[in-house]
C-alpha cells in the first residue's frame, strides 16, 4: 500500500511505479495481446515525481508524448547469466561471435518461458539479453535459415561437447523418443518404446557425467533405430573412455543382452516385474533376513539381494505402499483389470525394482546410478513440450539438429538451476520452474536513460541470500 499523499494522485488511466524508495506517476492505456490473450498495460507517458509536497512535473514538457520508461526482465536473465558464462565462452570458441550469442540467447529464453521459435524475437526484445547482446536477429524468418546453418556444423557442436564429456567416470546414456506430427522431419519415423507406441517418433540419444549429472553429449536417430549400433557408435563419435549403458524398461530383451554383452558395453537394464528372471516367491515370507542388506536412499530403506548373475532385486518399503495403496484404490472404483484377487496375485512384486546389469559396483551404487535416470527423464519433458511447436523450422535434418543443439544448450542451463538447487537442499520446495518463475518477475527499468532495479519481494530475497546469488 502506498502512503495517502501517493495515492490521491493517482486518476483513471494512470499508475504509480515505486522505485528505490521513490514514487512517480505515469499515463497508462490497454492494448489487447493476442499471445496472452488479454489486454496489457502499456505506458505512454512519465507525468512526473511525487513527493509530499505534490507532483513535481518532468523538468522538459514536450508537444509530443515522451519516449516511455523501458521495462525488461532481468532477474532469471542475469541469474542464468551468471550460472553458464563458461557455456557462452565455449560456444564463442567454436562458432562467430554473433551465432554464439545468438544460439545462447535463445537457450536462456527458451529456458526463463518456454514457447515455440516464433515468440523468440518478442521474448528477446522484453528481456534484459537485449541490452546484454544486442541487435541480434531472432525474428521467425532469420531463425529458419540460422537453425540450419548451425546443424549443418556437427563438428563445431562436437567440440563444443568435448570439455563437458572429459574424462568423467561413467557417462551415463540415455535415450528418449519424442513424438511430432511433422511429415518433413526426415528422422520422424514409425518406432517403438517402452509404452509400446508405434507413432512416428525421433529418437534422441543423451549422454550424462554421473558426478555432476549434466547433460555433456547428444546425438540425434530416427525413430525406428532402438538396437546397440546407436550406443556403440555414439561412443565412438563422443570418445568417452568409461559409458554406462542405462536403458528402459523395452530395452530388456534377450536379443539386446547377447547384443551388448559381444560389443563388451557396461549396461544397466531394469527389468519387467514379469520377467522370467524375476521370481518374487523369496519375498513371500516378508522375513528380512531373505535380503543381503539394506541402504539408505533419499532417507528411506532400500532392500536388496542379489538374483542369479548380474541380477539384483531392490524393495523400496515406502514405494510398495503407495503402489498398493494405488491399487487397492482403483479396485474401489471397480476400474477394470484391477480385483482383489489380482492384488493378492501381484502383492510380492509391488516396491520391487529389478535391475540387470554387468558394472562391478555395490548394489548402492548401481541403484543410484540407475536414479539418475529418473532425474535426466524429466529433462526429457522439457524437450517433448516444443518439439512440435517448432516443427516449421525443422524440415531437413540440418534444421533438426540446429533445433537440437539450442535444446541442448538449454538443457545444460537447466541443470545449472537444478544443481543449484539440489547442492542447497531446495528442491523439496521449488522446482526449476517455480525458481524461475520468482526470478523472471524482477525487472530493470529505465528512467532518463538509466537503469534502476525494480523492488524484489522479501521472500525473493531470502530465496536468494540462501542461494548466494546476487541480483545487481
Amino acid at each position: 500500500m502506498h502512503p495517502d499523499w501517493v495515492t490521491k494522485h493517482k486518476q483513471k488511466g494512470t499508475n504509480i511505479a515505486h522505485i528505490n524508495g521513490k514514487y512517480y506517476l505515469y499515463k497508462v492505456t490497454s492494448k489487447w495481446n493476442k499471445d496472452k490473450h488479454r489486454a496489457q498495460k502499456i505506458t505512454t507517458q512519465y507525468l512526473g515525481r511525487i513527493t509530499p509536497q505534490g507532483l513535481t512535473p518532468p523538468k522538459t514538457k514536450k508537444p509530443t508524448i515522451q519516449t516511455p520508461p523501458t521495462i525488461k526482465e532481468y532477474g532469471a536473465t542475469n541469474t542464468l547469466n551468471q550460472l553458464g558464462q563458461d557455456i557462452l565462452t565455449q560456444l564463442k570458441k567454436n562458432f562467430p561471435e554473433t551465432q554464439a550469442q545468438q544460439i545462447y540467447t535463445l537457450a536462456t529464453l527458451r529456458l526463463i518461458q518456454p514457447s515455440p521459435f516464433k515468440r523468440a524475437q518478442t521474448q528477446y526484445q522484453t528481456s534484459y539479453l537485449s541490452e546484454l547482446y544486442p541487435n541480434l536477429n531472432l525474428t521467425k524468418n532469420h531463425l529458419t535459415n540460422f537453425l540450419k546453418t548451425t546443424g549443418t556444423n556437427r563438428d563445431a557442436i562436437l567440440e563444443f561437447m568435448k570439455p563437458y564429456i572429459g574424462q568423467n567416470q561413467h557417462i551415463l546414456f540415455d535415450g528418449t523418443n519424442l513424438h511430432s506430427n511433422s511429415k518433413k522431419l526426415p528422422h520422424n519415423r514409425k518406432g517403438y518404446n517402452s509404452q509400446e507406441d508405434f507413432k512416428p517418433q525421433i529418437n534422441l540419444l543423451y549422454a550424462f557425467a554421473a558426478k555432476s549429472k549434466m547433460p555433456a553429449y547428444y546425438r540425434i536417430l530416427p525413430g525406428n533405430i532402438r538396437d546397440v549400433t546407436a550406443f556403440k557408435l555414439s561412443i565412438a563419435e563422443a570418445d568417452l573412455k568409461d559409458a554406462v549403458v542405462i536403458a528402459d524398461k523395452g530395452f530388456g530383451s534377450q536379443a539386446n543382452f547377447d547384443m551388448l554383452s559381444e560389443t563388451g558395453l557396461c549396461y544397466i537394464v531394469p527389468l519387467k516385474r514379469n520377467s522370467v528372471l524375476f521370481d518374487p516367491s523369496r519375498l513371500k515370507s516378508g522375513d528380512k533376513a531373505v535380503f543381503d542388506g539394506y541402504f539408505l536412499f533419499n532417507e528411506r530403506p532400500i532392500w536388496h539381494y542379489k538374483l542369479g548373475e548380474g541380477v539384483v532385486v531392490f524393495l523400496d518399503e515406502v514405494l510398495k505402499c503407495e503402489e498398493e495403496a494405488h491399487y487397492l484404490f482403483n479396485v474401489e472404483r471397480e476400474l477394470e483389470g484391477y480385483s482383489l484377487e489380482g492384488f493378492l496375485e501381484v502383492q510380492f512384486r509391488f516396491g520391487t525394482i529389478i535391475l540387470r546389469s554387468n558394472v562391478l559396483s555395490t548394489p548402492r551404487e548401481l541403484f543410484e546410478l540407475y536414479k539418475v535416470r529418473g532425474e535426466i527423464e524429466q529433462m526429457f519433458d522439457f524437450l517433448k513440450n516444443l518439439l512440435d511447436q517448432d516443427r516449421s523450422y525443422m524440415s531437413d535434418q540440418y534444421g533438426l539438429e540446429g533445433w537440437a543443439f539450442v535444446n541442448h544448450v538449454s538443457l545444460m542451463l537447466l541443470y545449472r538451476v537444478y544443481d543449484l538447487l539440489r547442492v542447497k537442499e531446495l528442491l523439496g520446495r521449488f522446482s526449476v520452474a517455480d525458481f524461475l518463475t520468482y526470478l523472471k518477475y524482477i525487472f530493470k527499468v529505465k528512467i532518463d536513460g538509466v537503469w534502476h532495479l525494480s523492488e524484489v519481494t522479501q521472500k525473493t530475497n531470502d530465496l536468494l541470500e540462501a542461494l548466494n546469488l546476487h541480483i545487481t
